[in-house]
């Protein structure tokens, strides 16, 4: 009788130490990533030190840098569909909590740390990538973020 008694309170808290539903990573337009995303990806944030490092948490594809193949790393030859697809998650990855909380996509980490702080940017470790949020290749990156949506539920 009294196993029975202990029983329920072990299963509410089994229950409690369940993980929440994962939530499905936002989609966006990968014309616009490919044309205007990536290249600036390419040009500001791919350096081996940087973002090409695997080890990263916003860790790219980039040509004649990190590659999914490593025998083709190095080599200066257009990305697969799979390493664009690849870096456009990772960008999504980053735009999730904003786009949850109901935050602006200024908000999302891509854009805030590379920006200067005068620019309204939140820190960056290696300095300002971006000095305002008119030059070229911010405005690339967030016109692929404006296009993030959250998946409609099933």
């Amino acid at each position: 009788m009294r196993r029975a008694g202990l029983a329920a309170p072990f299963a509410l808290v089994a229950c409690a130490l369940e993980p929440p539903a994962p939530i499905p990573l936002p989609v966006g337009d990968a014309t616009v990533f490919a044309a205007q995303a990536q290249p600036a990806l390419d040009r500001r944030c791919a350096e081996p030190t940087c973002h090409a490092d695997a080890a990263r948490p916003l860790a790219i594809f980039s040509p004649g840098r990190r590659r999914a193949d490593p025998a083709h790393l190095h080599l200066n030859e257009p990305l697969t569909s799979d390493e664009l697809a690849g870096n456009a998650r990772a960008l999504a990855a980053f735009a999730l909590d904003p786009l949850v909380a109901g935050l602006p996509i200024a908000d999302c980490l891509v854009l805030c740390k590379p920006l200067a702080l005068t620019a309204g940017g939140c820190g960056h470790v290696v300095g300002d990538v971006f000095a305002a949020t008119d030059e070229r290749d911010y405005q690339g990156l967030r016109a692929y973020l404006d296009t993030l949506a959250l998946p409609e539920p099933p």
